[in-house]
């Protein structure tokens, strides 16, 4: 079952990197494409393995063209974010029901 996933999901990224060369992609997503073509046609024991490694690749070329996320991530600042205030219609602010 895992190799068709994998096989299913690389004929995605090489359709959908189809569409991105025409000088809309990136040299990621292109670098990407390729890599995931390239493990279609291994051998089912060696797919997941080189699928990781180009989705590890390709994380470090994005990193190259837009440095590093910042630490922690943006989810983890929304997530510490305070919740705001009930408020009515007329932004009055009210009781809070609980």
């Amino acid at each position: 079952m895992k190799p068709i996933m994998l096989l299913l999901t690389s004929s995605l990224v090489v359709a959908a990197s189809g569409a991105f060369a025409q000088g809309q992609g990136d040299a990621c997503s292109n670098q990407y494409g390729a890599c995931m073509d390239h493990c279609s046609s291994r051998p089912p024991s060696l797919q997941s393995q080189c699928a990781q490694t180009c989705e590890t690749s390709t994380n470090q070329c994005y990193v190259g063209m837009y440095g590093h996320p910042p630490e922690g991530g943006e989810a983890a600042s929304q997530a510490s974010a305070p919740e705001p205030e009930a408020r009515d219609a007329h932004g009055q602010a009210g009781p809070q029901h609980q």
